[in-house]
């Protein structure tokens, strides 16, 4: 389980494949943590990629301050991690707040990024409903772990028994401050009028068909935006296709870094 000094961090990251392959760096969604990416990993781990997920600023086993947590500071402490470990150009993976993650991190840094695979990115334009961003609904899951236990199994709803206790300890893994700032930040980020500058990027867009957490319009938000992106339905997933639905999304996965290659 290594880690990387990155900014005010220390970055927790898994690591698979090969390690002089072309890198793939899989950022993990809100209450979750590199842990969600393991089935992906696993099915991944003999492919002529370097694959690297790492714990969000916040969230897993990342130690440091999550007080300054907005989506251009994620993206920036993603930026630390690419140039510590001297990755390069990246394919880039982000299921939903990790999404959102990559599409900023490729405004900022587009040269690097050698492709998008967004995985029910979520709202773009700084309209995330009042409901979902109450500060009160939050502090409710905070407050009471069988709340944030109820909304966090929601995600992955399709996911079998068998296994769910893992995923549901690392995505309680996250500090407090991380959580209360999450919908502030996601209703101060918007970049819809921006996607067209991610041009050229090879980019696929997909959502699970039974997904009752971010609505299609949202994520065809994204598709629709960002010019030139393929957008994919997975069949027999919620929110979490990675973790309900692993064989199906490592196969839309792999075709998507074919084609980018």
């Amino acid at each position: 389980m290594p880690f990387q000094a990155v900014r005010d961090l220390n970055m927790h990251y898994l690591e698979h494949g090969d390690p002089g392959g072309a890198p793939v760096l899989l950022i993990h969604g809100n209450v979750s943590s590199s842990a969600w990416w393991q089935y992906t990993l696993d099915r991944l781990s003999g492919s002529p990629y370097r694959l690297i997920a790492p714990d969000l600023r916040g969230r897993g086993q990342t130690e440091g301050p999550a007080d300054d947590w907005t989506i251009e500071t994620l993206a920036q402490d993603i930026r630390g991690l690419v140039e510590a470990l001297q990755l390069g150009k990246v394919h880039l993976v982000g299921h939903s707040l990790g999404a959102l993650v990559a599409i900023q991190y490729a405004l900022d840094y587009k040269p690097e990024v050698r492709s998008l695979f967004l995985l029910v990115p979520g709202w773009v334009a700084g309209d995330m409903p009042a409901e979902v961003a109450d500060p009160n609904r939050i502090r409710m899951m905070v407050e009471n772990k069988a709340i944030l236990k109820a909304a966090l199994r929601m995600t992955a709803a399709n996911h079998p028994e068998a296994g769910w206790e893992v995923l549901e300890s690392a995505g309680l893994r996250q500090q407090d401050a991380a959580s209360y700032r999450t919908p502030i930040a996601l209703k101060q980020w918007a970049v819809a009028s921006r996607l067209r500058e991610l041009d050229g990027i090879p980019t696929t867009v997909a959502r699970g068909v039974h997904d009752s957490v971010i609505p299609e319009s949202v994520v065809l938000a994204s598709a629709q935006g960002i010019p030139h992106a393929r957008y994919e339905v997975i069949e027999g997933a919620t929110h979490s296709p990675n973790v309900e639905v692993p064989d199906a999304f490592v196969a839309l996965l792999r075709a998507h870094l074919e084609r980018a290659s």
